[in-house]
C-alpha cells in the first residue's frame, strides 16, 4: 500500500498512471512472440489499467479549471506593448473629437493629482524605484490590462504616503484625510485605534525580554489555551504569515497522508506560494495542485475518484459570501448575490465538502488568514461545519506579521511514530517572537469581550442599513447598478 503512495506520483494528468501503462505495454508488445501468454497478460492488465486511466481522466477534465493553466502558459509567450499617449485614447476607434476630449479631461485630471500630491512625489518615485513589491502592487497587475499600465501610472501614481491615523481614517503627508476601506488587506478589522492598544501590549513584552526566541514565555501558553478553546482544536503551530502557514497545514497533509495532490478551488487565493497559487502570478506549472469548479459536484466526484492522491482540500470560506470577478465585458445590469440565502446555499456546499473528505481520509483546511472577518469562531461557527486544520494570519498578531495553524494532534505531529527518521521539518525562528505574542495576547482576550461581540454585531447591522439604502436611492435614479454586502 505504501509502495503504491510512494511510487505512483499522478498530477492533474496522471503522468505516473501513463508511464505504468506504458511499463505495461512496451514488454506486451517486445514478447508476443517469445513469449504470447506472458505477452497476453501483460496485455490484458496494460488494458485495464489504461480504461481506468480514461475513466480518471474524463473526470478530471469534468472537473478540473484549466483557464488559470493556460493563462501561466500564456504568459511565457505573450509580448506586452504599451500603448503611447496617442494611441491610449483612440484605443477603441473613436471620433477624432471625442479622443480629443478624452485627452482634456484626462490631462487636467494628471495636473491636478500631481499639484494635490506634489509634496509626497519624491518619495512615491523613490519607492516605485526601489521597492519591487511596492511598485509591482501599485502597477495595476490586478485591474488594469497591461497595455493600458505605463500610461495610467505616469500620470496617476496610486501610491499612498501616509503621516498618520486615527479610527478608520488615514491622515497623508499633504494632510488630506481619507476614510480607509481597505482595511490593510484584510488585517485592520478592529479599527486602527484598537489595533494601536495591541500594538502597545506587544512592545510591553519586547520591552522585558527583547528578541527572546529559544525560550517561551507563559504568554505562549496562554495564547495556545484561547486559540484551542475558540477553534476546538488541539494543537498549535506559529508562523510569521499566512503564506508561510499556508504552507505548513499542506506540508502536514501531505506527510500524514503520504499523497502528493492538493486541490483548491477556482479563484481562491491563497498566499504567493507557488504550490497552490492560481494562473499568470505562478511561473512554474504546479502539476500536484489540482485547481476545481467551485460548488460543483463535479469536483466532489473527482474527489472521490482519485481519494488515494489528494493530500487536501482547501476552502477560502469567505467564498461564501458570493465574491465573483467583476465583469465588464457585456451591457447590463450584472446581478451580484450576497448574504444570508447565499451564505445558507454555502452551508450546505461545505457540508457536502466535509462528507466527502471524511468519507475519503481527505484532509480539510479552511483557510482563514483572514482571521476574525466571519465572526470570533470563524467559517466553524459562521457555517457550523468543522475543518480538520485552520490556518490563521492578518489580524491574528495584532498589527504585526503571524501565521497560526491549528488542528487535532494526529496531523499537527512532525514525527512518523513508526519510523524515527521520517521526520517533516516544519519550524520557523520567530515561532514564539515576544512581541507578536503580547500583541496576540491582547487581541484574543479582546474578541471574547462583549465589547467585541456588540461592535461586530453592530457593525453586521450598519453594513445591512447602508445596503438597503443605497439600492433605494439608485433605484430611484434609475441607474443600472446595485450593491450587496454581508458582514
Amino acid at each position: 500500500r505504501c509502495a503504491h503512495r510512494y511510487a505512483a506520483p499522478m498530477g492533474l494528468l496522471m503522468e505516473g498512471r501513463l508511464g505504468g501503462i506504458v511499463a505495461l505495454a512496451a514488454p506486451a508488445i517486445c514478447l508476443a512472440h517469445a513469449a504470447p501468454i506472458v505477452s497476453g497478460a501483460l496485455a490484458v492488465a496494460a488494458a485495464a489499467c489504461g480504461a481506468r486511466y480514461v475513466y480518471l481522466l474524463a473526470k478530471t477534465l469534468k472537473a478540473a479549471v484549466f483557464g488559470p493553466l493556460l493563462m501561466a502558459s500564456m504568459s511565457r509567450v505573450a509580448v506586452n506593448r504599451d500603448l503611447t499617449s496617442e494611441e491610449f485614447f483612440r484605443v477603441d476607434g473613436a471620433p477624432e473629437d471625442v479622443a480629443a476630449k478624452r485627452e482634456k479631461a484626462f490631462r487636467a485630471l494628471e495636473a491636478a493629482w500631481k499639484a494635490k500630491w506634489a509634496k509626497s512625489d519624491e518619495t512615491r518615485k523613490y519607492l516605485r524605484k526601489h521597492f519591487s513589491d511596492l511598485r509591482f502592487k501599485a502597477s495595476g497587475f490586478e485591474s488594469i490590462h497591461p497595455i493600458f499600465q505605463k500610461v495610467l501610472n505616469d500620470a496617476l501614481d496610486p501610491i499612498g504616503i501616509v503621516a498618520s491615523t486615527k479610527g478608520n481614517e488615514l491622515t497623508d503627508v499633504e494632510g488630506y484625510k481619507f476614510l480607509d476601506v481597505s482595511g490593510s488587506y484584510g488585517v485592520n478589522c478592529f479599527g486602527y485605534e484598537k489595533f494601536k492598544e495591541f500594538l502597545k501590549a506587544g512592545e510591553d513584552y519586547a520591552h522585558k525580554l527583547g528578541p527572546c526566541l529559544g525560550p517561551m514565555h507563559p504568554v505562549v501558553k496562554e495564547n495556545i489555551e484561547m486559540l484551542l478553546k475558540i477553534f476546538r482544536k488541539e494543537e498549535v503551530s506559529f508562523h510569521m504569515s499566512g503564506t508561510e502557514a499556508v504552507m505548513s497545514a499542506v506540508y502536514q497533509a501531505r506527510f500524514h497522508s503520504q499523497r502528493r495532490l492538493t486541490a483548491v478551488f477556482q479563484g481562491t487565493y491563497h498566499g504567493w506560494w507557488d504550490g497552490v497559487m492560481q494562473g499568470a502570478g505562478n511561473d512554474r506549472f504546479a502539476s500536484d495542485c489540482i485547481i476545481l469548479k467551485d460548488q460543483s459536484l463535479d469536483s466532489l466526484e473527482l474527489i472521490r475518484a482519485r481519494a488515494n492522491e489528494f493530500a487536501c482540500v482547501i476552502v477560502n470560506p469567505i467564498s461564501g459570501f458570493g465574491w465573483k470577478n467583476a465583469t465588464t465585458s457585456k451591457l447590463g445590469h450584472a446581478k451580484v448575490t450576497a448574504g444570508e440565502e447565499c451564505i445558507e446555499k454555502y452551508r450546505i456546499w461545505l457540508q457536502k465538502v466535509r462528507e466527502t473528505c471524511t468519507q475519503n481520509n481527505v484532509t480539510l483546511i479552511y483557510d482563514e488568514v483572514w482571521a476574525f472577518q466571519l465572526g470570533v469562531g470563524g467559517a466553524q461557527d459562521l457555517y457550523g461545519v468543522d475543518a480538520d486544520l485552520l490556518v490563521m494570519g492578518k489580524s491574528l498578531g495584532g498589527g504585526h506579521a503571524t501565521g497560526c495553524v491549528l488542528g487535532p494532534s494526529r496531523l499537527m505531529e512532525r514525527r512518523d511514530p513508526h519510523r524515527p527518521i521520517r521526520v517533516n521539518y516544519v519550524i520557523g525562528t520567530f515561532k514564539g517572537n515576544p512581541m507578536v505574542m503580547g500583541s496576540m495576547n491582547a487581541v484574543l482576550k479582546y474578541v471574547q469581550t462583549p465589547e467585541a461581540a456588540q461592535s461586530f454585531q453592530s457593525l453586521k447591522d450598519r453594513v445591512a442599513a447602508w445596503v438597503k439604502s443605497c439600492n433605494e436611492t439608485l433605484s430611484k435614479k434609475n441607474l443600472p447598478i446595485s450593491v450587496a454586502g454581508y458582514r
